[in-house]
C-alpha cells in the first residue's frame, strides 16, 4: 500500500476547486502525488510527469528483464533505448 502525506489527500471537490494550485504544487515538487477521494476511499492519485515518466521508464526495464531473464543494467538500458527508437519511427505501435 502506498503511503500519502496529509496534504496529499484531498476530496474530489476539493481538487475541482483548487485544481491549479495542485498542479503548481507538483510542478513545483511541494509534493509528490495527490491522491483523490470519493466517496471516502482513494479513488484516483495524480503524479507529476516526471514522475509518471520515471515509473514508466522503471516497469519497462522490469519488462525487459523479466523477459530476457538476468541481464546487467546496460543491457537493460540498450534494449530500452533500442524500443525507444522504434517508437519514435513507428509512433502509436
Amino acid at each position: 500500500m502506498v503511503n500519502f502525506n496529509r496534504n496529499e489527500i484531498v476530496s474530489a471537490t476539493q481538487l475541482v476547486r483548487n485544481f491549479s494550485s495542485f498542479i503548481n504544487n507538483l510542478v513545483k515538487k511541494k509534493i509528490d502525488k495527490i491522491a483523490i477521494i470519493r466517496n471516502n476511499q482513494i479513488e484516483a492519485v495524480i503524479l507529476s510527469i516526471d514522475e509518471y515518466e520515471k515509473l514508466v521508464t522503471d516497469a519497462e526495464k522490469q519488462s525487459v528483464r523479466n523477459y530476457f531473464g538476468s541481464i546487467s543494467d546496460e543491457e537493460a538500458s540498450r534494449m530500452e533505448q533500442a524500443v525507444s527508437e522504434c517508437r519514435k519511427t513507428y509512433p502509436g505501435q
